[in-house]
């Protein structure tokens, strides 16, 4: 049977769990999938990716790109990935020591590389990160669909589900590839796509995914997953698997409110893309704002996923990070790579529970390695929340930098 494997006592799972995982991710793979691992087709490591963006392979303790001197509060910035409306706060956060930035809905971009002033663009605020020691990471939501933000500059991407009823699935890593190169061209090094979650309604409106997803079947999420991941690796962009452990047949919508999944025993083709696409080198993961019952931790007196987002939740974390074992040998390995939230700043399933201090300072000691918020007004208070939550003990040093290592390393 399938059992979560433990490297911290952090979580325990109901026993039925095991069974609806085992078959859940057997059923949805093929010996022939099996055996492609992380895919032949897959692109390898370039002799510029490190290990943190090798998947499984990635996180090697011995290493290190955090120098273990520095400033709490530098340290406590280089994890936060902010949102930026243009250059002058994009800038004041760099300076601060944020090393990735979010061009979201709101943002001037005019800031983008060719779009404005160079002196005033992604390439300058690379350069200003590298004088100030360390590299930028600038990330986008562009999924295609109903969640794109560079449309009216790169042109129109059909959604998931378009995509998947059209199109093969080596035609759809060429669609993500030319996509890709053209948000690298602009300056952008990560996407925040694809979305993995399975279909579990027709309309976006019924629970925030509708036609972002490519499909309700796991294994074809799966296929055209890979095909968009592969895609935006050839174009040199990081991407990032989407809602971790799964939104797609979750009832509600985060922006709004509290969102719950099913019983986590009942998870098991929801969480089956993640855990075989995390497998491939070069990929992220984000975490969603999900309350998973049974997704329970005994970590800080004990947290229930029903009442717990999980990306605040140890033992979501702790999912993600040990890994699955199934049957006959079908096993998934652990994720070591960087694992972001979502917004902790902009949706009510976590600005109802906490402010955004208090939210990332949770993210944080969960597990999370890079919080995400909305805007880089919030980076001051963040940082002053972050570095009083180290000197009261709230939350391990070793934690902050086990976290800005992973990023850093990126």
């Amino acid at each position: 049977m399938v059992t979560v494997q433990r490297r911290t006592p952090a979580t325990m799972f109901a026993a039925a769990a095991a069974g609806a995982l085992a078959f859940s991710l057997v059923s949805c793979s093929s010996p022939d999938d099996a055996a492609e691992g992380t895919s032949s087709s897959a692109p390898a490591a370039s002799a510029t990716q490190s290990t943190a963006e090798t998947g499984a392979d990635s996180g090697d303790p011995t290493t290190s790109c955090v120098d273990g001197e520095q400033d709490l509060a530098t340290l406590a910035a280089s994890t936060l990935a902010v949102g930026v409306v243009g250059f002058d706060d994009a800038a004041d956060a760099v300076d601060a020591g944020v090393r990735h930035i979010f061009i979201g809905s709101s943002t001037d971009l005019s800031i983008l590389d060719g779009q404005g002033d160079p002196e005033r663009s992604i390439t300058a605020l690379k350069e200003r990160a590298a004088e100030a020691g360390g590299e930028l990471t600038v990330s986008v939501d562009e999924e295609g669909g109903q969640v794109q933000r560079l449309g009216e500059i790169i042109g129109e991407l059909p959604s998931a589900r378009e995509l998947a009823d059209t199109l093969s699935p080596e035609e759809v890593r060429g669609v993500f590839a030319e996509h890709g190169r053209k948000m690298h061209d602009l300056g952008i090094t990560m996407d925040f796509a694809p979305v993995v979650d399975l279909a579990g309604g027709e309309s976006i409106s019924d629970n925030a995914i509708g036609d972002r997803a490519f499909s309700d079947d796991p294994q074809i999420v799966t296929d055209y997953g890979r095909a968009a991941v592969e895609g935006l690796l050839d174009a040199e962009v990081t991407p990032v698997i989407k809602h971790f452990p799964g939104h797609g047949h979750a009832t509600g919508d985060s922006h709004e409110g509290t969102v719950t999944t099913p019983p986590i025993e009942e998870m098991g083709a929801d969480l089956a893309p993640f855990a075989e696409l995390w497998q491939m080198p070069g990929v992220a993961v984000m975490v969603g704002h999900m309350q998973t019952p049974g997704l329970d931790s005994q970590d800080t007196g004990g947290v229930l996923g029903a009442e717990t987002p999980s990306s605040l939740n140890p033992a979501a974390y702790a999912l993600l990070r040990d890994g699955l074992q199934g049957l006959d040998g079908e096993n998934a390995p652990g994720f070591d790579g960087v694992v972001f939230t979502d917004d902790l700043t902009g949706m009510q399933a976590i600005t109802d529970l906490h402010d955004g201090p208090q939210a990332v300072v949770q993210a944080l000691r969960a597990g999370a390695d890079a919080p995400l918020t909305s805007t880089a007004a919030d980076v001051p208070a963040t940082v002053d929340g972050l570095v009083a939550a180290v000197e009261n003990g709230d939350l391990d040093r070793d934690r902050l930098t086990e976290a800005a290592d992973r990023l850093c390393a990126v």
